[in-house]
């Protein structure tokens, strides 16, 4: 492997791990740990309905563009469910479940057409960012030049809202709209990271590091969450190299030695 090679792979897995710092404080701070399940398997389904569009058509649809919307849909149909009709946790399995059947259905009916597109899938379920290219890192800059300025501008209310819906709209806050923004950037985060690091990664690691800057810091909780996700994508990163597995193995691997340093940091 060259050393550009491998400067780019690190530099992917960095930013992807910023990406991951951004979304992931909020989801904590927010109680919507559960969104993000939802946020992913939308994010499948969304990416192998792409690729079979694109096989069946002979279009060049762009995948993450698929994935971006079904994620976004569904995120939108989950608040206006738990707006009117159910609980969040009922919501967001009926999202969880049209999510699978996409992705049950036209992964049957990819494997039918294309192989070598039920390959292309596969690789959003474990990731292709061991060969990163300059284009997986400019679509990773992009999102992150998106989200970490709203993210860092509407935190605040998104919390207050996950607490008191009812007193921020007393406040005049558009709860709504809020809540929407927030779908969308958790959707083009989710999106943008299954492009490198694979759906069963990002999934893993869209909740710890704010699980653990919530747990362990005080203070500077957004530094403790972005400094948390790019040690686990960068380590995550090495550890698959090291092993000669995929990289969302290695990210994975870490992930589960940090959930249970966390408990044992709890019970100590």
């Amino acid at each position: 492997m060259t050393l550009d090679l491998l400067a780019l792979i690190y530099l992917s897995a960095a930013a992807n791990g910023l990406l991951v710092g951004a979304i992931s404080l909020p989801l904590i701070i927010s109680r919507s740990t559960l969104f993000a399940l939802t946020i992913t398997h939308a994010v499948l389904g969304g990416a192998i309905l792409g690729i079979y569009v694109n096989e069946v058509l002979g279009v060049g649809l762009p995948v993450q563009l698929t994935a971006f919307l079904v994620a976004l849909m569904l995120s939108i149909l989950v608040a206006e469910l738990s707006e009117k009709f159910f609980s969040e946790d009922v919501s967001i399995a009926l999202a969880v479940a049209l999510a699978t059947t996409i992705t049950v259905v036209f992964s049957y009916l990819l494997a039918r057409i294309s192989p070598a597109g039920l390959s292309q899938a596969w690789s959003y379920v474990a990731g292709t960012s061991a060969v990163a290219t300059l284009s997986d890192l400019q679509r990773t800059l992009s999102s992150l030049a998106i989200i970490v300025p709203l993210i860092h501008m509407t935190s605040g209310e998104i919390k207050y809202i996950s607490f008191d819906r009812d007193g921020a709209a007393a406040l005049g806050l558009n709860t709504r709209a809020y809540r929407y923004l927030f779908f969308a950037l958790g959707s083009l985060a989710a999106s943008t990271l299954s492009m490198s690091m694979g759906v069963l990664a990002t999934h893993v690691l869209l909740a710890i590091p704010g699980a653990i800057a919530v747990k362990l810091f005080r203070r500077k909780l957004f530094t403790a969450s972005y400094l948390s996700a790019a040690c686990l994508s960068l380590g995550g990163y090495a550890l698959a190299q090291a092993l000669n597995i995929p990289p969302s193995g290695g990210i994975g691997i870490l992930s589960a030695i940090a959930i249970l340093g966390m408990v044992v940091a709890r019970e100590a």
